[in-house]
């Protein structure tokens, strides 16, 4: 067990810089008896939190769970939590894979004011772009080609590993309600490679979206109804706190709730051309 300070203020700043260095801390936190997860996930953690949370969970599960958690991972932790279904409590953020697999995995949810509750359009991307290299989309047959297709899957062969994992987890979890799911498809889930280029430094993609172009929802008390969620007094981030925590521009977050009938026009901006955009899920 990764066993946490119940000390607050600086010490549980410390703790964050802790975690982010060495992986999620897991056990008694700095919230009184309360257990908690904090940190980045990496492989083994859904392990741990079972074995050290193997007895009753008396006192909500604190989660803070940072955007550079490795997804597939996160995903069994979501499976793990939905098995116990716990009372969570959410602080500072849940984002893309979080949002995904732990958000409707507890009992009952508490989610901290301002808190960013995110779902992302990029977590598919880098397994689109397998894909597409093995239906032949981005790469032609000559020789000068093939040595760049072996170059980019050289350097981008990670992420593409953990695309490939998360999609296969997300498979894994409880359904997302059809509403739900065909409004994420539609804003978020269209994102895929049109070109890539490379250069002394390494290589840049082009993007292309669905109509709507959004990289993120930020779902508010109505979006988090329609998934079946109750958070009395829930109170969302502001798209500036969210596009600053994403490391994007607000033009890519829609901020509201979740649309029955969508609008002709796209709800968020288009990317340009070329882009270095993150791919997170």
């Amino acid at each position: 067990m990764k066993t946490m300070s119940r000390a607050i203020g600086a010490a549980w700043i410390g703790l964050l810089c802790t975690a982010a260095a060495h992986g999620a801390l897991i056990g008694t936190g700095p919230f009184g008896l309360s257990p908690a997860i904090i940190g980045s996930i990496k492989p083994g953690d859904a392990d741990e939190a079972a074995r050290d949370f193997a007895g009753e969970l008396k006192h909500p599960l604190t989660l803070i769970i940072r955007t550079d958690s490795d997804p597939a991972e996160v995903g069994r932790l979501g499976l793990w939590l939905r098995e116990r279904r716990p009372a969570i409590e959410l602080k500072t953020a849940c984002v893309g894979s979080c949002a995904r697999a732990v958000l409707m995995s507890g009992a009952a949810i508490t989610i901290k004011p301002g808190t960013v509750i995110a779902f992302g359009g990029m977590s598919g991307v880098a397994a689109k772009a397998k894909d597409q290299i093995d239906a032949g989309e981005l790469f032609t047959d000559d020789e000068r080609s093939l040595a760049s297709r072996d170059r980019f899957l050289a350097s981008f062969g990670k992420r593409i590993e953990r695309s490939l994992a998360w999609r296969e987890r997300q498979a894994q979890l409880a359904p997302l309600p059809d509403d739900a799911r065909l409004f994420l498809d539609a804003i978020v889930g269209g994102w895929r490679i049109t070109q890539l280029s490379f250069h002394s430094e390494g290589f840049r993609f082009g993007l292309a979206g669905g109509r709507h172009r959004c990289l993120w929802w930020l779902p508010d008390a109505q979006g988090l109804q329609r998934l079946g969620l109750d958070v009395p007094g829930y109170q969302p981030a502001s798209r500036a706190a969210a596009a600053k925590l994403l490391g994007v521009a607000e033009d890519f977050i829609y901020a509201g709730p979740l649309l029955g009938a969508l609008p002709e026009q796209p709800l968020c901006g288009a990317p340009p051309g070329e882009t270095n955009l993150p791919m997170l899920p």
